[in-house]
């Protein structure tokens, strides 16, 4: 090894050293040169020198107790000194926290504050997120799941279940069947509008299933393990052909919308899909193309857009539009009638 690289690992050891140096004082509050010098096989010299640089060069508050010949961090200090952060960055960490803070109600949110104000305080040598946030605002059009309480115990055992390749097992209950129990090769966790749901396989079935938090009962993992797919565990295939969340195993067929010229602008704003097609029409509106293998999720939202949007294809998705919106023409019908009577 040369002059050069010697110094260059020479270098990296005393930095690792440095640091771990001051997580050592960070967790055990008071701690002698002694113990740091055992600790890392070192000279108590070394140890003081590198106390002295920590304190002198890079600011860290390490002071002396010389009633009990310790080392401490100030009480003020928070973590290592603060990097030098820009305006994109701590744009992106606002956005992050307001993130979290939509579900700072549930076991999962207060997880995952506690950890950003930790990570917030590494890069910026301090906790005092609020002042940096306090001239932008992410709006967030989410509600919390009936199960979000529990979610934190759920989520942790499918994250090592997935993580170990265990085999799951639990009770769930389906929107209008009853509740049946499962083995599931649990392959991926996704939080999708406040709520969070699994995808897996079923042991004895070909294809993947998703299940919502919100209908897990009994939740367990066992012993056994599964053989890892790596085609199970990529969301972006997984959820190609999916509006939202819901997977099917049918074949994926172009789903066309029409939407009137006074939308059509707002529909281009936006991207629905990562593989939509956008056609402007003679007339100032646009036609919207949706590769997709189920219409579950997208029906309720070709609804959302009143009489400004027209289902083209397929047919059938077309025919259960009309006949949901003669459904609901009947109920504003009959609402009608009881208050005339009255």
């Amino acid at each position: 090894m040369g002059k050069k690289e010697s110094a260059e690992l020479t270098t990296r050891v005393q930095m690792a050293r440095l640091w771990k140096i001051v997580a050592i004082v960070q967790n055990e509050k008071k701690v002698t040169a002694r113990k740091l010098a055992e600790h890392f096989e070192v000279s108590m010299r070394t140890i003081r020198r590198d106390l002295d640089f920590l304190r002198d060069q890079m600011g860290i508050e390490i002071n002396w107790d010389a009633d009990e010949h310790t080392y401490l961090l100030d009480p003020d200090f928070t973590h290592i000194p603060p990097l030098e952060l820009g305006e994109d960055d701590f744009l992106l960490l606002s956005y992050l926290q307001q993130c979290i803070s939509q579900h700072s109600e549930t076991d999962i949110g207060r997880m995952m504050s506690a950890s950003f104000k930790k990570i917030f305080g590494l890069l910026t040598g301090t906790k005092r997120w609020e002042e940096f946030a306090q001239y932008i605002h992410f709006r967030f059009d989410e509600c919390l799941s009936a199960s979000s309480r529990r979610e934190d115990k759920i989520f942790r055992i499918l994250y090592r279940a997935i993580r170990d390749r265990k085999v799951v097992s639990f009770d769930y209950k389906p929107m209008r069947q009853p509740t049946k129990s499962y083995t599931v090769e649990a392959s991926l966790v996704l939080m999708h509008k406040g709520r969070w749901y699994c995808y897996g396989r079923v042991a004895g079935r070909k294809h993947i299933h998703l299940f919502a938090f919100a209908r897990i009962e009994n939740l367990k993992a066992s012993a056994l393990s599964y053989h890892y797919k790596e085609e199970d565990h990529d969301p972006r295939r997984l959820l190609r052909h999916s509006f939202g969340v819901a997977i099917s195993s049918d074949p994926v067929e172009n789903v066309v919308l029409e939407f009137d010229p006074k939308v059509a602008q707002r529909v281009k704003e936006n991207h629905w899909h990562p593989d939509q097609e956008l056609a402007d029409l003679p007339n100032g509106g646009l036609r919207l193309t949706l590769p997709l293998n189920t219409t579950l999720e997208i029906s309720p939202w070709i609804l959302t857009w009143g009489p400004y949007a027209k289902v083209v294809s397929p047919p059938e998705l077309a025919a259960k539009i009309a006949d949901t919106l003669k459904r609901m023409l009947a109920n504003y019908d009959a609402s009608h009638s009881v208050s005339k009577a009255t």
